[in-house]
Order: C-alpha cells, then structure tokens, then sequence
C-alpha cells in the first residue's frame, strides 16, 4: 500500500473536525441543554425531574405527609361563640358573669338546682398493671322497676386502637375494674332534669364539658367545646 496522500489526509482531518464540532453541538446544546440551565438558574429544580418520578412522588405526598408537611400545617382552629349564644337564648343567665360552659353547669347545678340526673353512659380508658390498654363501658340499660340499671363491660386495646370485648364473670364491677390499673381518660354522658323544668344533655371528657344541649324556655343552646350556637 502507497502512502497516503497528503489532500486526502487533510480532508479526512478537516471531516473529523466537523464531526468533532458538530458531536459537541448536540451533546453540549442538546442532550445537555437542561442541565446548563438549571446551573445557570433559568430552569427550576422540579422542571428537570422525569414525568414518571413526578407522578410517584406527588401520589405520595397526597396519601402520606412528610414530617415537614404536619409541623406547617395550621391546627384547627376552635370558635368560641359560647357567650353569644348563651346571651340570644339565656340572657338572665349570660347576665350572671357565666363566661364558659363549666361555668354553665356550674350554675345549673347551684342556681337552678338539679332534680333528676341520668348517668347513661361512662368511659374509661386505662393502662392495666401488666402495661396493656384496656377501656372499661358502663352503659345504663332500662329496668322493669323503673330502676337503671348498670352493664359494665371490658375490652382490650390493640396497638391500633381498636377495642376487643373481654369475657367478664359476672361480679365484677365498676370499681373492681377501675382498681386493676390507672385511668388516663374519661368519658361521661348524662341526662339533668332542671327544677325550673329544663334540661340538659351533657357529655363530659376528663371533667371539662366537651357538648352539651340546654333547653330553657323553649330555646336549645347547643355546644361543642365553645363553639355553639342558639337557633
């Protein structure tokens, strides 16, 4: 084989050269684009990422929040309209400096005077002495003798919260169970028959008020915490 020639060296030099220039073109202009506007601040992050990752990553944000996500998001907020309400259907009673519904039933109880209270159901949620959860029911069911009578039922407590019955033998009671650990939380709803001839449903959480219904007069204030209203 001869030498090569010099012209057809340079040409395939001068050929190699485009197709150098035009292999950087598409690599750096093309392929490459995106990634030098985004180190060039004129693209956002997010505008880089695959349609697919999109897609996975906003399904699970929808479905499970990030830590981030529950210490920004704002607590639900509590209205307070008790002393409106009370003053449009008690007003002799708001007249009386009653600024919460503790106080309310406070004054009931004491004012007014209480001639009849129903205790109709009662909860308590409890740590059992071998660490387990337990949640003992008291439930009132009616009597021939036109007297309450008590069930009292107990359950377990899985680790998600849900509530299985316990087989009990038939002398337990309220108090027997109560002894058999510590009670974190209770609940209590209650019927009062007034002496001026109202009434109120109430249902207690750890002492404090947690909803009640006040008929007086014809008029029902209704409240859940300090959110109420008098229709």
């Amino acid at each position: 084989m001869g030498p090569i020639k010099f012209k057809t060296w340079l040409t395939w030099a001068i050929i190699l050269f485009f197709l150098g220039l035009l292999a950087d073109y598409f690599f750096l202009h093309k392929l490459f684009k995106e990634k030098q506007d985004l180190l060039n601040g004129a693209v956002p992050a997010s505008a880089v990422i695959k349609s697919s990752d999109v897609a996975e990553a906003t399904t699970v944000t929808a479905t499970t929040p990030t830590a981030t996500q529950e210490q920004t998001q704002p607590a639900p907020t509590q209205q307070d309209t008790f002393l409106v309400s009370l003053k449009q259907c008690a007003p002799e009673i708001a007249a009386q400096t009653v600024a919460t519904p503790e106080a309310l039933i406070e004054y009931l109880r004491k004012s007014i005077g209480i001639k009849n209270e129903d205790i109709t159901v009662e909860n308590y949620h409890m740590i059992w002495k071998d660490g387990s959860k337990r949640r003992v029911h008291v439930v009132a069911s009616d009597n021939t003798n036109s007297k309450v009578k008590k069930e009292v039922r107990l359950f377990k407590v899985d680790d998600e919260g849900y509530p299985d019955p316990v087989p009990l033998k038939g002398n337990e009671t309220k108090e027997s169970l109560l002894a058999m650990g510590q009670v974190e939380n209770t609940e209590v709803k209650s019927s009062l028959q007034l002496k001026d001839g109202g009434n109120v449903e109430l249902e207690m959480h750890n002492n404090s008020v947690y909803e009640f219904q006040y008929t007086h007069n014809g008029k029902v204030l209704s409240c859940r915490l300090k959110d109420c209203q008098c229709p």
